[in-house]
């Protein structure tokens, strides 16, 4: 026992100091060197990703569209699907082509009239095309909302992350509570990751700021294709957007404030046009309602017009109601 702590206090408190020195010395050679490895693994992804680029830039291009309407139905169809596919637009295509062709020989069989039967046709035709603006739309009216939002949280992860782009994206969507918004951001960070080529990274970026549909989203695809494809320091950029779109919301809080009379004035024709007709119904008197107003082409006529002029009210209400928060 003696000889246990006579080598404790001689010999073993030695060993204890060097250890403490040693931790010491490992910690401040961590501290000095973490953020130039940081830097050199920046530098080393950056590469990687140079070389994947160069040597798959040799790839054809057979579904590079030329025809704007083409390469608008190719951004609106990889806007609402989650997987890729080369041969969508040409699916989407024949798919409403069959539908409006199929519709327009059943009408025709049923009523006998070719105007009629060419008109529904093309509109049933167009139903494919319209479930997927809506669907648009409705993305686009939430990221207006989130946007700014998520431009000063990914500024913040960039910063973060020591200007790895990358990693500020996947940082930057796991704090997007919003399920649609955070599929659009992931989307993206995958297109990223898989992309074979510049073009297939440009494509990526110009699928997200179609998605977003504003001037901002333009930038800020610019913004990140740099800093992921070059390797460029982005982080005053990404200040100087999330400045800018500051200011814009603050002028755009003033002129919606502006103009929600006109809004309240396009709402108030749901109303008069109800009440019109409950007015009419009564002050018919013995007559018969239905007769009157749809027994002649010309009633018909008005109410469609009345109509149409009630649904384009409500529409421009709404995008008043709306602004967009761009330039």
């Amino acid at each position: 026992m003696d000889s246990i702590l006579h080598w404790i206090w001689q010999i073993g408190v030695n060993y204890f100091l060097y250890a403490i020195l040693l931790c010491l010395s490992l910690w401040t050679a961590k501290t000095i060197m973490q953020s130039s490895i940081k830097t050199k693994v920046n530098e080393w992804n950056y590469k990687y990703r140079i070389r994947k680029v160069k040597t798959k830039a040799v790839l054809s291009r057979t579904h590079e569209y030329k025809n704007p309407l083409l390469k608008h139905l190719n951004l609106l169809i990889k806007t609402n699907s989650e997987e890729r596919n080369e041969n969508s637009v040409e699916i989407f295509l024949i798919l409403s082509t069959l539908l409006g062709v199929l519709s327009g020989v059943f009408i025709l069989f049923v009523f006998g009239d070719i105007f009629v039967s060419v008109m529904f046709g093309f509109l049933l035709l167009l139903i494919p095309y319209l479930f997927l603006r809506l669907k648009l739309n409705k993305i686009r009216y939430l990221m207006s909302l989130e946007f700014l939002n998520i431009v000063q949280k990914l500024t913040q992860n960039y910063n973060t992350m020591h200007n790895d782009m990358y990693h500020a994206l996947s940082e930057t969507q796991k704090d997007i509570r919003s399920p649609e918004l955070r599929k659009v951001i992931v989307k993206l960070i995958s297109d990223l990751q898989v992309s074979r080529n510049e073009y297939e990274l440009r494509e990526s970026v110009q699928v997200f700021t179609y998605t977003a549909g504003t001037n901002w989203s333009k930038r800020l695809g610019s913004i990140i294709l740099k800093a992921y494809l070059y390797n460029e320091k982005v982080l005053n950029a990404l200040m100087v957007l999330t400045k800018q779109m500051e200011e814009t919301e603050e002028m755009l809080e003033e002129e919606k404030s502006q103009t929600m009379d006109s809004v309240y004035n396009g709402y108030l024709t749901i109303p008069v046009f109800i009440g019109s007709l409950i007015l009419g119904y009564y002050s018919s008197g013995a007559q018969d309602w239905w007769k009157l107003q749809f027994g002649s082409q010309w009633t018909i006529l008005l109410f469609s017009v009345c109509l149409l002029g009630v649904v384009f009210s409500i529409i421009i209400s709404a995008f008043l109601k709306r602004p967009k928060n761009d330039l």
